[in-house]
């Protein structure tokens, strides 16, 4: 990574910079976090102060090479991963699944709390409800950063609102607000294809700015874009809203109305059921 890529073409603050850097690759010298972000050494002292004062960050001693002579120890930053929790909520056609991890993403615990569907903010309500408890359980002594909620269809991240869930039936629920009220965390809602690319780009396949395309084929068909190591959002954060294209076939009814779309064709609930209809085909004809 050249010098001040991070901070310059990801749009970020110093601090998120700091922290991502050492979370992708810590622990890490300050010269080191100043060369990868291109803050200068001045910034990174005061960064990391302030990180530190927080419990995002934490000093180690660094570990000598054998060669080196004796002097001042090197002491490395890392992520402070056992001061802190973050909250997730993942809500599915059936179910939602509650999930506590650390700042390094490693799930600490998790549950699937079933819920019979209906109106929206009945479901949220009761999934805020069963969150209270999960928290109760789970946060144990950790001080929580906030809650990351994810559903599949089309979600604007900036006012915290599924805009279009149609296979669930869910237009303009603001369950963002909803859940931030309840659970009295600060609440991130997105995508839920988008959500596990920003994972990847965090932790896995595009960390250290890769690129990657996902594509989630389940209740619902979503997709999501990296690009050296940035998730691409695009106009209105519709990028990846894929279950309307026009790819399915063009007899097979969708909710939203229109016909042939892309989720109705290659769903998990669209094939279970064309299997359905075929095995009932075979019976009707081995009967005949």
């Amino acid at each position: 990574m050249t010098t001040g890529v991070l901070a310059r073409d990801h749009g970020i603050t110093s601090a998120a910079a700091v922290l991502r850097t050492v979370l992708a690759h810590g622990p890490l010298a300050r010269d080191a976090i100043a060369e990868l972000t291109g803050i200068s050494p001045a910034g990174i002292s005061r960064q990391c102060a302030s990180l530190a004062d927080l419990g995002l960050l934490v000093t180690r001693p660094a570990a000598r090479p054998p060669d080196r002579r004796a002097g001042r120890p090197r002491t490395e930053l890392d992520i402070a991963a056992d001061r802190h929790v973050v909250f997730g909520v993942h809500i599915a056609h059936h179910f939602a699944t509650l999930a506590a991890l650390d700042l390094r993403g490693r799930v600490l615990a998790s549950e699937q709390v079933p819920h019979p569907g209906g109106e929206p903010e009945r479901i949220l309500v009761g999934t805020a409800a069963r969150l209270r408890e999960f928290r109760q359980h789970h946060q144990k002594g950790r001080v929580p950063v906030g809650l990351g909620v994810a559903s599949g269809g089309w979600v604007d991240p900036d006012a915290g609102v599924l805009v279009e869930h149609s296979s669930l039936g869910w237009y303009d629920v603001p369950a963002g607000p909803i859940l931030a009220e309840l659970s009295g965390l600060p609440t991130r809602v997105d995508g839920h294809a988008r959500a596990l690319a920003s994972a990847e780009a965090m932790f896995g396949a595009a960390r250290g700015g890769g690129s990657l395309v996902h594509l989630f084929v389940g209740n619902v068909v979503d997709a999501a874009i990296v690009s050296g190591g940035r998730l691409y959002r695009g106009p209105g954060s519709a990028a990846g809203t894929v279950a309307h294209l026009p790819l399915g076939s063009p007899g097979t009814r969708c909710a939203c109305g229109r016909s042939g779309c892309f989720e109705a064709d290659a769903a998990e609930w669209a094939v279970t059921a064309r299997a359905g209809r075929a095995s009932i085909a075979e019976a009707v004809e081995a009967a005949g």
